[in-house]
């Protein structure tokens, strides 16, 4: 019988997250080929995971502690009274089907701290308790954690950390914020960049995802990539054009566009009739709130992880609100300019000594970008020898993290 390896904390929907498991999929079929490969995902996924090889894992949406979860939702929200927090449900009865399961593998990006809440903890430690009477490991992949100020929430974390085989913290913050948790020795917290620098170039056709890109070469204009995220918005308002996000990428846009060829690149992508907005709406407002929207360009429908690196790989400079667009163009040497909302993204920038290319979300003003972007786009040929050496720094660094493969 093959043995089983249970990849939680991703899903189809979110890039990076996409690109994590598949990272960690690739390290586990070089040791063991035959292995099935086990995911939790979205109910809506099911048909995605079960194409690319994967068995998928979901809780059922139209359950009916899901609907009353909803319903109570919603009633409190509508008093105005404090909500139970988002989280990724445990499917434990289907998990506990999975035969021969030996390992499970924790790939999520920044799921454990104040701003996810108290209950996803809970949730991975119904799967550890599981595990552990059979034997049977649980590991974190280096990840962002924290802070933790919340008592519920540092309650839960530390005992699901207490609890695990094995983690690591992927930037000298989130090592920070563990360690105070764990009332541990910083030097005691491991610490590992991002699996996501060695999830693999992909070798498809870019333009099959984007059929204008003969155009765009013909122009003989710079593509620069454009990748917003949903959850900023929704931060700072409702979807429309009076949002200050949308309004200030708005103003990016006009003013890039009379130089460069402008490419608006989703990073959260739903399957096809998912009610949930996510960056392709976004990607889609922005598009039609531009004025002559023809004149610039958008990657549209479902798209893989891997389709979203091979269109990256085409582009000149890319501008992200979304960390794993940004570590997709680091990984292949493209200079890059964040427009931050939580310590990840100068965490990410410190490892190639760019701290100078993150701008914070409260400063985020079009002429303060178009700046930064004109100063990178100076320097461009020398950040992209820069970053090319510090990547393959990184993955040596780091490679150490998928040893639990050959155990």
């Amino acid at each position: 019988m093959k043995d089983a390896y249970l990849i939680v904390g991703t899903n189809f929907i979110n890039k990076g997250a996409e690109a994590m498991m598949k990272t960690v999929a690739h390290f586990i079929r070089q040791q063991d080929p035959e292995a099935s490969l086990h995911v939790i995902c979205h109910a809506e996924e099911k048909e995605i995971a079960e194409r690319q090889g994967f068995v998928p894992h979901y809780v059922s949406s139209s359950g009916l502690l899901h609907l009353i979860s909803r319903v109570e939702g919603k009633v409190k929200s509508s008093l105005k009274l404090k909500t139970k927090p988002y989280a990724d449900y445990s499917p434990m009865q289907s998990i506990k089907k999975i035969k021969q399961l030996r390992m499970v593998i924790d790939a999520s990006g920044f799921a454990y701290g104040d701003k996810r809440g108290y209950q996803q903890p809970l949730e991975t430690q119904l799967i550890i308790d599981y595990c552990k009477p059979k034997g049977i490991p649980y590991y974190f992949m280096p990840q962002a954690w924290g802070g933790f100020k919340e008592e519920a929430v540092r309650q839960n974390c530390r005992r699901m950390l207490e609890s695990a085989d094995g983690f690591y913290a992927r930037d000298d913050q989130s090592r920070a914020y563990v360690a105070e948790l764990l009332e541990r020795p910083l030097e005691e917290i491991p610490l590992m960049p991002d699996i996501a620098f060695h999830f693999p170039v992909p070798t498809l056709d870019p333009a099959t995802v984007l059929p204008e890109l003969a155009t765009i070469k013909a122009s003989g204009k710079p593509l620069l990539a454009l990748s917003p995220n949903m959850r900023v918005l929704e931060r700072m308002g409702k979807a429309d054009g009076q949002n200050p996000y949308v309004q200030t990428l708005l103003a990016l846009i006009s003013s890039l566009r009379t130089q460069y060829e402008v490419l608006l690149v989703p990073n959260e992508i739903r399957p096809p009739g998912a009610p949930q907005k996510d960056d392709a709406f976004l990607c889609q407002l922005l598009h039609d709130l531009t004025p002559e929207p023809e004149k610039i360009y958008r990657i549209k429908g479902y798209r893989s992880a891997e389709e979203i690196k091979a269109v990256i790989k085409t582009c000149h400079y890319v501008i992200a609100s979304r960390f794993h667009t940004l570590v997709f163009a680091l990984s292949l040497g493209i200079p890059s300019l964040a427009i931050s909302w939580s310590h990840k993204y100068r965490e990410l920038f410190k490892l190639f000594q760019m701290e100078s290319f993150v701008i914070e979300d409260k400063e985020m003003e079009a002429s303060f970008i178009l700046k930064k972007v004109e100063e990178g786009l100076g320097r461009h040929a020398e950040l992209s020898d820069h970053i090319r050496r510090t990547v393959e720094a990184l993955k040596n660094t780091n490679r150490p993290v998928f040893d639990i493969f050959e155990q």
